[in-house]
């Protein structure tokens, strides 16, 4: 069962919060403050699974990072293989 629950926010605020949305691809604001919401209630009921969740999160995201640069190297290889080879 959802609730619904009205909250007054500044002008500049809401600008924000839309600009956030669509950066972060929400659907709309509400979505964007439901993420705020929960992500702070984690933070609040239980501190050290939501540091572990976080950190679970930047790891992922630097092993994918580290991924993408080893592609873009091979492919710069393999193109370098192929421009030398067309010069011969």
């Amino acid at each position: 069962m959802a609730n619904m629950i009205s909250v007054r926010i500044p002008a500049r605020m809401i600008k924000e919060l839309r600009d956030a949305a669509k950066e972060d691809h929400y659907l709309d604001i509400s979505e964007a403050v439901r993420s705020i919401v929960r992500d702070e209630w984690m933070k609040h009921r239980d501190p050290f699974a939501f540091h572990l969740q976080h950190l679970r999160k930047e790891i992922s995201e630097n092993l994918n990072q580290r991924k993408q640069e080893e592609l873009i190297k091979e492919l710069e290889k393999i193109r370098d293989n192929i421009t030398h080879g067309k010069k011969e």
